[in-house]
């Protein structure tokens, strides 16, 4: 099993990527997942993709055990390939490990950022990828924009063996989170 030490991040997209990279490959905000009769998932390959005729915009993410990954940004109406299909990101919580997982969200990040900033918000000009690191630069106003980095914080409040539990009503039914929220602009992490 892989673990995050094994995971080495880039941005540039290599020359040539094997068939047996993973695709974390996104129609909107839902992944696309093999999807097994026990109700777990796995993440295809380039090749399963290219095979299933779904192509979409390749991000390269870097290499998780030497095997790169690819996050793709498929268009609105692609298809379910057979065997597969599209699941939030919620769903793959404890069916898929926890290296993959973030990797899948990672993926989601970077495929969202890409899809908010085509264009400058500043002059409103196409924006252009940068190549020397994972940046959009308008080519009028040289504004440059990077991936958002949104810091959160989460607590476990315990008192012996109790512990303090928070259920949103999007969870799905017996799902309950440890006390959690994002940092809003001007508020430390204390204060979160």
């Amino acid at each position: 099993m892989h673990t995050r030490d094994d995971f080495t991040p880039a941005h540039a997209l290599p020359a040539t990527l094997a068939s047996d990279a993973k695709a974390f490959a996104f129609r909107g905000d839902r992944i696309l997942v093999k999807a097994g009769s026990d109700d777990t998932f796995a993440f295809p390959t380039l090749a399963t993709l290219d095979a299933g005729g779904v192509a979409g915009v390749p991000h390269f993410l870097g290499l998780l055990g030497g095997v790169g990954c690819v996050a793709l940004n498929l268009a609105d109406d692609a298809a379910e390939p057979p065997g597969m299909r599209y699941v939030g990101l919620r769903a793959l919580f404890f069916k898929v490990p926890e290296p993959l997982l973030a990797l899948a969200a990672r993926a989601f990040q970077v495929v969202d950022w890409d899809r908010t900033h085509r264009y400058c918000g500043r002059c409103g000009t196409p924006t252009r990828d940068r190549g020397s690191e994972r940046a959009k630069e308008c080519p009028a106003c040289n504004l440059v924009a990077y991936p958002r980095v949104s810091p959160a914080m989460m607590a476990l409040v315990t008192r012996g063996r109790d512990l303090l539990l928070a259920r949103a009503h999007r969870f799905a039914p017996g799902m309950y989170s440890a006390l959690a929220g994002f940092v809003e602009p001007g508020e430390t992490i204390e204060d979160c």
